[in-house]
């Protein structure tokens, strides 16, 4: 369903998606473009399926939960686009519908019981046409029919980088969501309770079920925050709540959110203390970040940046005993942060584009040293993207600095009293202004 605070938008964001991609199918030489919304997946020798997950090309247009086996057409001979959906009896799970008005209203839509009668029906043209969607056996005998053509695909993934108003507002209705499941899976931890628990008041809080999260909850308690992307959730309370990290988002008309915090036990240690201060450095360390945010501004410039700020925390933290540039050029600093700094964010968690320097497909990879940075391209008006460091205590990452030139540069005494923290991660999402940013997150009151 199309939010009915965005439905006056709607409308202007349609457009916007037909516009373009007849230029683009102008420009690639072909007169059609069909997109699928994907199929059902079963389970190996099994009558149950997959939770269904709509095709991401699909979804930019309209953000339908029962779509499967439809179709998204689009013509340069027709001043509308189509959406045909299959639609046939069926007294098991009942019958599929359509109940949105404004997606009626801005397609031509069709409705097939008989899903052989809906193929002949978009094969019955000699138009030269592109199918964007799982690769479908009954299509491969197509002769005027191109499966995802990797130059249509490269240029859609290089405009998705940019988000109209209506984007905008499912990802600001996203986050107010996530913002509710993140308050109510801080005050389980608080009330000492287990991840599990944790994760269960989130689902509640923001009325939505796993399948309908835009990725899987990473909910760690303790040295659980310390594995990047932990899904585990021990239904067991611990011993002791030393610290949460939660990195989980919420869905809004199929957009996303993906935000994360951390917080810090009330045991009253020093090793508490030591955290809870390393928390409050990296929140004012993001905050730079975002302060720098601006049109124009190279997202890897931010990364880099972002590694000089903790090469600094770590300093003042006296979790390294080198010079901070030192720590930079050795390396030392991607022990404590080896992931990037964020990704674009939209109908998918990390949507597409990152790396592309043009439509035509030519990428500007990372540097070589960061080779997890998702997001290389420069900073635009109406971009949306997470900035999101981290400082962690990684077992397998800290031994293999112990046994190299990196080891003599960090202060073992002090890191090991935080191994059983595991780890800080802050993550925001933020829109890109003309004159800054937006940050989705924050004035959302998290």
């Amino acid at each position: 369903m199309v939010p009915a605070s965005l439905s006056a938008i709607y409308p202007d964001h349609v457009s916007k998606q037909f516009n373009l991609t007849r230029d683009l199918l102008e420009q690639y030489g072909y007169q059609r473009l069909v997109i699928g919304a994907g199929e059902l997946q079963y389970h190996y020798r099994d009558d149950t399926h997959a939770p269904f997950k709509l095709n991401p090309y699909f979804a930019v247009w309209a953000p339908l939960e029962q779509a499967d086996e439809g179709l998204i057409v689009i013509d340069l001979d027709t001043d509308k686009p189509q959406m045909w959906l299959h639609c046939p009896p069926d007294i098991w799970h009942g019958q599929k519908q359509l109940r949105c008005d404004d997606i009626q209203r801005r397609f031509e839509v069709s409705i097939f019981e008989d899903q052989r009668q809906m193929h002949r029906t978009l094969f019955n043209t000699d138009a030269k046409t592109a199918y964007i969607g799982p690769d479908l056996a009954f299509f491969k005998d197509q002769t005027t029919l191109d499966i995802n053509p990797v130059p249509l695909l490269t240029a859609l993934d290089y405009h998705r980088a940019w988000k109209t108003p209506y984007e905008q507002g499912c990802i600001r209705l996203a986050n107010e969501l996530a913002v509710r499941g993140h308050r109510a899976a801080a005050e389980v931890f608080r009330n000492r309770g287990s991840e599990y628990q944790a994760h269960l008041a989130y689902l509640q809080a923001t009325e939505q079920l796993d399948e309908q999260l835009p990725y899987g909850n990473i909910v760690a308690f303790n040295e659980h925050c310390a594995v990047l992307h932990y899904t585990q959730r021990e239904r067991i309370a611990p011993s002791e709540h030393r610290s949460f990290l939660i990195d989980a988002g919420a869905a809004a008309a199929g957009y996303a959110a993906d935000i994360t915090r951390t917080y810090v036990g009330k045991n009253n240690t020093q090793a508490d203390n030591q955290f809870a201060a390393l928390i409050h450095s990296m929140d004012q360390l993001q905050l730079d970040i975002i302060s720098r945010i601006e049109p124009g501004v190279s997202y890897v410039d931010l990364h880099l940046q972002t590694h000089r700020n903790l090469a600094a925390v770590l300093k003042s933290a006296e979790l390294i005993c080198c010079d901070e540039e030192e720590a930079i050029e050795t390396g030392v600093t991607r022990v404590f942060l080896p992931h990037g700094l964020g990704h674009y964010l939209g109908v998918q968690v990390h949507d597409r584009g990152g790396y592309l320097a043009d439509p035509a497909g030519d990428e500007e990879l990372p540097p070589s040293e960061h080779p997890f940075l998702r997001l290389t391209r420069r900073i635009d008006e109406h971009q949306v993207f997470t900035i999101e460091p981290g400082l962690y205590f990684i077992p397998p990452l800290l031994e293999a600095a112990r046994n190299d030139h990196r080891g003599q540069s960090i202060q073992w005494q002090n890191v090991e009293p935080l191994l059983p923290y595991g780890g800080i991660r802050i993550e925001d999402n933020i829109l890109v202004t003309a004159s800054g940013c937006v940050n989705f997150t924050r004035t959302n009151g998290l």
